[in-house]
């Protein structure tokens, strides 16, 4: 199966792109075919042996309408402006010599005042007749019917009857009235491109690359991989990259919204669009420009916007045989007015105003102009829906399944406790740990090292890596130890158990003697238990799965609020939950990784994978949060949830104006009121309505979604003495940066003096411990 977008030209309405969609469905081979009247584009899933391309554009081109491959860089209100600027410079006096003289002179200048409006709007009369040949009767359709109508009666009065009641000025009305509603509405409809059109502006234009020994400036698009670039300080990034040569910090809020810029050095990854900072880069370029993490997130939020929510359904099928009734409604109109005795000018306004006021403009943009500023409010927020259908079954969601590592947890364990044995100081264990773990490229072992950067390793003999238990080594001429309770039982020392569950200890024993434990842990990352609160609060049902053991899995759920989890579970397990879940009437929301949750993603009534970074077009899930935040998992359920709520208030107007305009068009209330609308006014009336949805659709860009409460950064200077050299103040730096919640730490050997910025106010008897165990005296806060 292929999937190929097209742009469509022609459509005017609701009914168009309901007569679109039926022509290309019916074509043998077609799977899938979505018609937005909003961005005038079609997207066909077909099966490449039965069908190709030119069969599904003669389909739309023998429906009446035009077709090509690819999306239309022509704007929606091309030429619309201008037609609507001379259409007024000719209506205004037309409509005083209509009020001010009456007179057969009159009737005739207003019809040569008439001409030019007609000659500008002939698209009407020409779409609308077209539409007619091809069975398929539009807007235009009812446009043309009514202003010609309106037309040709006033000619029959100039020339025969001679009743003094013409229509000319209402046909003028009607086309000036629809063009003025066409570029409104082009204008409003403009804005709910907004995000997309400035995620493309992200990507640059222009690449320097190395060739052949010299710098050569070529355009973004003709990067291929391998290509060497070139990334001055200050340039965006033109491809995703691997940097091979030199150091600075990239800014990679477009991509993952993060503000704070991220070191980059040989060997990182860096993607297009990202901003470089103050060092100059060389990268290897890893694939095209199209090919970008960027681009596919363009891609994913143009394809939302593109798509239908089955709630669309209703209004499709209500504008394929919309049309034909309303003519239907207008001939009815006219001959009851007859019947009853009205004369025949009477009778001929009010079916005109039928017409015209009950064309399906709204109806059409009732959709797509919602899910379009739902994705750009999503992409812009670091949230990626796949389609409007799973935006719909977003707005249903009743329970949601999380997993543990990697969603609610860092996915990275972190030293969270040293405990020395009695006797042995703290600096003794931290040596013994750095000594012992030095070169291990286990991930424990790494998070150690982090741990003891500030410590220099000893020399060992006869290092040896246990698999599964931990480390073993000659030091000083005696045997020593770093690993699980299995190795410490094995070579006979004893050691107390661990007082708390859900970490992982790891014990050190030197010359038989038990000298301290490391306790191991994956953190919550901060703002997911208040993220879990949020779920709560919206009355869903929220429960934890993960493949960890139960003690683990028990403490993180403590940590983050969660009553109702599972530990040991497979991915197979996970699917299988999903599954009873939906049995038992869940709508299920499945939040992973997207890798070894994808069974349960795809199964779920919602897929979200977080922590996507580059991975973005992954198959396995509706919607991917692009900032791995699970605050975004809930604004995303907001925002799914507002969408579909803004699609049943506009299909509610734009049913419901419907039915009110139409009585009152065709005179119901004149009898007993005496109100009656003009054919101009039902003109106004009806550009009036589609601006009110386009205008209601565009409130989503001001909805408020969630965020995480930002942590609260203290800054505290400290005295410390000793400090002699940049060599001590980087000891100093690498001792004070291993505690927990401290995010950088500047030292200065010539004041005397250390800058500490931390999550919350630093522990002052741990600083003055770790200062001392690194080799200085502490003299406490400034």
């Amino acid at each position: 199966m292929n999937t190929q977008r097209f742009s469509v030209s022609g459509m005017s309405c609701a009914a168009c792109s309901a007569r679109v969609e039926k022509a290309v469905g019916a074509l043998q081979g077609v799977a899938r075919v979505q018609v937005n009247l909003l961005t005038r584009s079609m997207q066909v899933e077909f099966d490449e042996t039965r069908l190709d391309e030119s069969g599904i554009i003669a389909a739309v081109e023998h429906a009446g309408y035009g077709a090509s491959v690819g999306e239309s860089t022509q704007p929606q209100d091309s030429g619309t402006r201008k037609r609507l600027l001379y259409s007024l410079l000719c209506l205004i006096p037309l409509m005083v010599l209509h009020h001010v003289w009456h007179s057969e002179v009159s009737s005739c200048l207003q019809f040569v005042l008439l001409i030019p409006i007609v000659v500008l709007n002939r698209k009407f009369f020409i779409s609308g007749t077209q539409a007619v040949l091809n069975r398929s009767p539009n807007m235009d359709t009812l446009i043309s019917l009514g202003a010609a109508t309106g037309i040709i009666y006033s000619l029959l009065d100039l020339l025969v009857l001679h009743h003094g009641v013409a229509y000319v000025e209402s046909a003028g009305m009607i086309l000036t009235f629809i063009t003025l509603g066409k570029w409104l509405e082009s204008r409003a409809t403009g804005h709910t491109g907004d995000a997309l059109s400035k995620l493309k502006a992200l990507l640059p234009q222009q690449a320097s690359v190395l060739r052949d020994g010299q710098t050569v400036q070529i355009h973004a698009e003709e990067v291929e991989a391998g290509d060497l670039l070139l990334i001055a300080p200050g340039e965006k990034v033109p491809v995703d990259a691997t940097v091979t040569e030199g150091c600075s910090a990239i800014d990679d809020s477009s991509l993952t919204g993060e503000s704070i810029p991220v070191p980059k050095q040989p060997g990182a990854r860096i993607y297009a669009g990202t901003i470089n900072g103050h060092g100059a880069l060389r990268a290897t370029a890893l694939g095209t420009r199209a090919e970008s993490a960027l681009n596919q997130v363009i891609h994913l939020v143009g394809e939302a916007a593109a798509s239908k929510a089955p709630i669309a359904r209703l209004a499709d099928r209500i504008a394929s045989i919309f049309v034909p009734i309303v003519v239907g409604l207008a001939a009815l109109t006219l001959l009851i007015w007859l019947l009853c005795g009205a004369t025949l000018p009477f009778a001929l306004g009010c079916a005109i105003a039928v017409l015209v006021i009950s064309c399906p403009c709204a109806l059409g943009l009732a959709t797509p102009v919602a899910i379009m500023v739902g994705a750009g409010k999503g992409a812009e927020n670091g949230i990626l829906f796949r389609d409007g259908s799973t935006m719909e079954n977003t707005s249903r969601i009743d329970t949601v399944i999380l997993d543990k590592t990697g969603t609610i947890t860092t996915g990275q364990p972190v030293v969270i406790q040293a405990l020395p044995a009695e006797g042995v100081s703290l600096s003794s264990l931290l040596q013994l740990a750095a000594t012992l773990e030095q070169n291990n490229s286990h991930p424990l072992a790494r998070c150690i090292q982090q741990h003891t950067a500030a410590y220099t390793p000893q020399p060992v003999e006869q290092l040896q890596y246990v698999p599964g238990r931990g480390v073993c080594a000659q030091l000083h001429g005696s045997p020593a130890q770093a690993g699980n309770a299995e190795l410490m039982h094995e070579h006979g020392i004893e050691f107390p158990a661990p007082q708390k569950e859900g970490s992982t200890p790891i014990y050190f024993a030197h010359a038989g003697k038990y000298l301290g434990m490391l306790r191991m842990a994956d953190t919550i990352k901060p703002g997911n238990a208040e993220a879990v609160q949020h779920l709560k609060q919206q009355g869903l049902r929220v429960l934890m799965m993960s493949g960890d053991n139960a003690a683990t899995v028990r403490s993180i759920a403590t940590q983050a609020g969660i009553d109702e989890y599972y530990a040991g579970v497979t991915p197979q397990d996970k699917e299988q939950m999903v599954r009873r879940l939906q049995a038992e009437g869940c709508r299920v929301a499945m939040v992973g990784d997207g890798i070894n949750d994808a069974p349960a993603l795809m199964r779920a009534d919602t897929g979200i994978a977080i922590g996507a970074g580059a991975d973005v077009a992954r198959e396995s899930a509706g919607i991917i949060l692009v900032r791995s935040e699970l605050m975004d998992a809930v604004a995303a359920l907001k925002l799914g949830h507002a969408v579909i709520r803004i699609i049943r208030q506009n299909l509610f107007w734009a049913l419901i104006y419907n039915m009110l305009a139409i009585p009152l068009a065709a005179g119901l209330l004149y009898p007993a009121a005496g109100l009656l609308l003009t054919p101009g006014i039902a003109a106004a009336a009806m550009s009036l309505s589609s601006l009110c949805v386009v205008g209601n659709a565009l409130r989503l860009r001001k909805l408020t979604l969630p965020h995480p409460t930002p942590i609260r950064m203290n800054t505290t200077t400290i005295s410390v003495e000793g400090m002699m050299c940049p060599h001590c103040e980087r000891h100093v730096t690498q001792a004070l940066s291993a505690l927990p919640g401290i995010t950088e730490v500047k030292a200065d050997h010539k004041t005397n003096s250390v800058t500490i910025t931390s999550e919350g106010a630093p522990d002052e008897a741990l600083l003055a411990t770790t200062i001392k165990q690194a080799g200085y005296e502490y003299k406490g806060v400034c």
